[in-house]
């Protein structure tokens, strides 16, 4: 995590700003059936970081829980969200052994998100399965992240973090499969960068 650490006071470049509003606009349209069908809604945003895509469902949350395993992180986090009683952050590593015993007891979601986060996972089967068992019911999990690429969209992986080079669908399936989960999924963007195009993929994922 000592990257993200370092990097957590500068990460919100005007770049990532950009990039993560264009990708939380995608999915809050390919969304829009649980959005719209709902009250407000519970949200945990995995892999949070500074919150730049998960605060984008702001004015559809009653709460949103902010989870993360980099301290850097989550304190500029909690710096933007100061005040609001409704927006909390929460150091946990769900790759843990025993991690879901540190989830808080009446910790659902209606919906949780994750944007770019799960390319850094060992088993991002395990932490769907995880995730999946804190939904409420007729909840979802919804992931954006990379399509599989060939190792050039970020400049350092190794010093980045990164465990894979994105997912092919057949791989986003898989996970699916082992969990016992539904799966929808969809390219909703090409993500520009490098003079190359990176396709960028939602799975919205939820219980039989």
């Amino acid at each position: 995590m000592s990257h993200f650490n370092d990097s957590a006071a500068t990460w919100d470049t005007p770049q990532k700003i950009q990039m993560m509003k264009t990708l939380a606009k995608a999915a809050i349209q390919s969304l829009q059936p649980l959005l719209s069908s709902n009250d407000k809604l519970d949200i945990i945003d995995f892999g949070c970081g500074t919150g730049l895509f998960g605060l984008e469902f702001a004015d559809f949350a009653r709460t949103i829980t902010g989870i993360d395993t980099s301290e850097g992180m989550l304190a500029v986090f909690e710096e933007k969200t100061n005040g609001e009683d409704h927006i909390q952050g929460l150091l946990l590593d769900l790759e843990q052994t025993d991690a879901l015993k540190s989830v808080p007891a009446n910790l659902r979601a209606d919906l949780i998100l994750s944007a770019m986060a799960f390319h850094h996972l060992k088993q991002p089967d395990l932490v769907l399965g995880r995730l999946a068992s804190l939904l409420a019911p007729g909840g979802a999990v919804a992931i954006v992240d990379l399509d599989e690429e060939d190792g050039t969209f970020h400049p350092d992986n190794e010093g980045m973090g990164v465990k894979h080079f994105g997912f092919a669908k057949a791989a986003v399936e898989q996970w699916a499969y082992s969990q016992n989960l539904k799966l929808q999924h969809q390219i909703i963007y090409d993500l520009a960068k490098s003079d190359r195009t990176y396709p960028i993929f939602l799975a919205v994922v939820t219980q039989h």
